[in-house]
């Protein structure tokens, strides 16, 4: 498992669209961060952290659906995909490791989007155009660590399904929009914690003003944390099953 994962960081090293997904993935604060620099209002932690937490709910996705399919659509453009199988290693282990780098890759660039807003809150605050304390900032790097957590699991599973039945990226990328935009859907709908992003949307919110969180906060947060659960361990299942299937190449 150490040799496939290793192999799969030295190839994303020499990969061009790496520098574009975290160009993408730091879009909530590029955008936010011009806002705030052009507004002339004093704004809070938590208004800054509401604007930049939407954006991150909308793109990260589809970084996200890019950055796993990209991971196995390498597999069948440069037909290496046989030659792991052929050299004993399980489609189990391969597969794994590709949710595994997934998952840390977009955790990084998550943990970078999240220090770059801190940052800049700081910034704010030392020029008096931050009001009330930024001490939230902890609070908030909880909620947020929750939202990022859940939605990488989740998508990195799901965009992995959609690779290896289209085993076209464009597909894959175009779903990873639309995927992306959906799921903003459900934000503020009173039963939304049954749709994980959602639910992680919420979570995290909750830790900016509580007041933003379900009226039956103790279904939600029990639904919420089911939902995620069963979603993430059907598609990873899936997911596995799709990778699993045996080719024609493979008789």
């Amino acid at each position: 498992m150490g040799t496939l994962i290793k192999n799969e960081f030295y190839k994303l090293k020499r990969e061009w669209f790496m520098v574009f997904l975290l160009l993408l993935s730091l879009l909530p604060i590029l955008t936010g961060g011009a806002g705030a620099i052009f507004n002339d209002g004093i704004q809070t932690v938590s208004d800054l952290f509401f604007f930049m937490n939407n954006q991150f709910s909308m793109f990260f996705p589809m970084v996200i659906f890019i950055l796993i399919g990209s991971l196995f659509y390498q597999e069948y453009k440069n037909k290496t995909y046989i030659n792991w199988i052929t050299y004993g290693f399980s489609k189990k282990k391969l597969f794994l490791s590709k949710i595994i780098v997934s998952f840390l890759v977009g955790l990084s660039f998550a943990a970078v989007l999240f220090l770059l807003f801190a940052a800049f809150v700081v910034g704010l605050n030392a020029i008096g155009r931050i009001s009330g304390s930024i001490s939230p900032l902890l609070d908030l790097a909880i909620g947020f660590g929750i939202e990022a957590c859940s939605v990488f699991f989740i998508t990195t599973c799901a965009g992995a399904i959609i690779i290896n039945l289209s085993r076209n990226i464009i597909v894959t990328s175009v779903v990873g929009v639309i995927y992306g935009f959906v799921s903003c859907l459900f934000i503020g709908v009173k039963k939304g914690f049954v749709v994980p992003g959602g639910f992680a949307y919420r979570v995290s919110m909750y830790f900016s003003d509580q007041s933003t969180y379900y009226d039956a906060s103790v279904s939600a947060t029990i639904g919420g944390c089911l939902s995620v659960l069963t979603c993430f361990s059907v598609l990873f299942v899936v997911g596995l099953m799709v990778f699993s299937h045996k080719r024609k190449i493979e008789s």
